[in-house]
């Protein structure tokens, strides 16, 4: 047994050493930029943790010190908050763009210019920090800003946005082996443009996160660099129902969320089957949970609960509350007051 369990061990100090090899050319980048004392700065991280904390209290400083430097004011983390929550209301990735657009419009000068270019099957998202001119350091804080817009898109679709090119700005740099490595996409350098590239198809993809996930989320935002997983279909599932539900639309069919997976009908009820769920199991799951969620919101009647759900009528909904939790959700509500 005791062979098993080295091999175990020496392939998890293996794998843990690959993550550290593949963060630490960034840690050297932003630290040749970073001029102050602070030790957090100096320190290079150990472990993907420490990588993560590190980055967001680095990319922090960083952008105080070039805000100093242009005298113009730092974008507040409160701000960056404020428009992710924002982005919430979006039913789609196009959607999510366009109010992010308008948000860093509001807060000029702090915030620059953000733009979404649609040209055939490519979509190009461009920031524009309008700056007067270009230091290795704000491009730098335009780099991580970039990366952050790709961080908050697939968070909000749930999955992965696949880069076909992504454009790092005016400064010619000899060594994109760091940015390679952020965006695990082709680097062109020295163009006129800060902006990642993505088949248009995306923008139709479906924001799926609701309130309750953005505090975990933004916890760490933009800077969980490599702790990206891909969620698996029973929670891709789960997230597509619950969006819809909060936004009133109703329990997606089954062909629907095929459709929007981008995968055979066969194949999802297969893979769900293979996850021990299915379509019914995970609808009943998701409609008990927004029901909760809507009637604790207060400003809505039982019948108004009813309706949203999709459910026919006020009695058809108590029917289903109390096979969920055992009581009426008038008295599910007294319980708690």
């Amino acid at each position: 047994m005791a062979k098993p369990v080295r091999e175990k061990q020496v392939r998890e100090r293996s794998s843990l050493e690959a993550v550290r090899d593949s963060f630490m050319p960034l840690v050297s980048l932003l630290q040749g930029e970073v001029t102050t004392t602070a030790a957090s700065a100096r320190r290079s991280p150990r472990n993907l943790g420490e990588f993560t904390r590190w980055y967001l209290e680095v990319v922090q400083q960083l952008e105080a010190q070039v805000a100093e430097e242009f005298e113009r004011p730092s974008m507040a983390r409160d701000a960056v908050e404020l428009m992710c929550r924002s982005a919430l209301s979006a039913s789609d990735l196009a959607e999510a763009i366009a109010i992010c657009s308008r948000f860093m419009a509001l807060l000029h000068p702090r915030a620059g210019l953000l733009t979404l270019v649609v040209k055939g099957e490519t979509a190009s998202l461009q920031l524009d920090s309008l700056r007067p001119r270009t230091t290795t350091a704000s491009s730098l804080v335009d780099i991580t800003g970039l990366f952050a817009f790709r961080q908050l898109l697939q968070w909000l679709s749930g999955r992965e946005l696949p880069l076909a090119q992504v454009r790092i700005g005016p400064i010619q740099r000899d060594d994109v082996l760091p940015f390679l490595k952020l965006f695990r996409a082709p680097i062109l350098a020295g163009g006129e443009h800060y902006s990642l590239d993505f088949h248009a198809d995306a923008l139709h993809w479906p924001c799926v996160r609701g309130r309750a996930e953005f505090d975990s989320f933004f916890d760490c935002f933009p800077c969980a660099v490599f702790g990206l997983r891909a969620h698996d279909l029973r929670a891709q599932v789960s997230a597509l129902m619950v969006a819809a539900l909060e936004r009133g639309e109703g329990i997606p069919t089954q062909d629907r969320l095929a459709s929007i997976l981008e995968i055979p009908l066969s194949t999802l009820r297969r893979r769900l089957r293979d996850a021990g769920a299915g379509y019914r199991e995970l609808r009943e799951q998701c409609l008990s949970e927004v029901a909760i969620r809507l009637l604790q919101r207060g400003d809505l009647s039982i019948t108004q609960v009813a309706a949203r759900l999709g459910f026919s009528d006020a009695g058809a909904f108590r029917r289903a509350f109390h096979q969920w939790y055992g009581c009426s959700p008038r008295a599910w509500l007294a319980a708690r007051e």
